[in-house]
């Protein structure tokens, strides 16, 4: 692989990241939650949401420095 394909791919899997976050969150948003989950489920589901975001930036910054460091 070149450092073009490299590069589309690093591109990509920050979207794909993001993307994943993004659902992973909308799925677990309290909105979109039953009305009569326990507050452990729903602390648990905070807690989730708070890693994916958490995991989220430390992937996207991964990825930004390889990025960075390949231009």
């Amino acid at each position: 692989m070149n450092k073009k394909e490299l590069l589309d791919k690093l591109k990509r899997a920050y979207v794909m990241e993001e993307e994943m976050a993004g659902m992973l969150i909308d799925l677990c948003h309290p909105r979109a939650l039953s009305d009569d989950l326990s507050e452990g489920a729903r602390k648990r589901i905070e807690d989730l949401l708070l890693d994916i975001k958490a995991d989220t930036l430390r992937h996207k910054k991964i990825v930004s420095e390889i990025r960075e460091s390949l231009a």
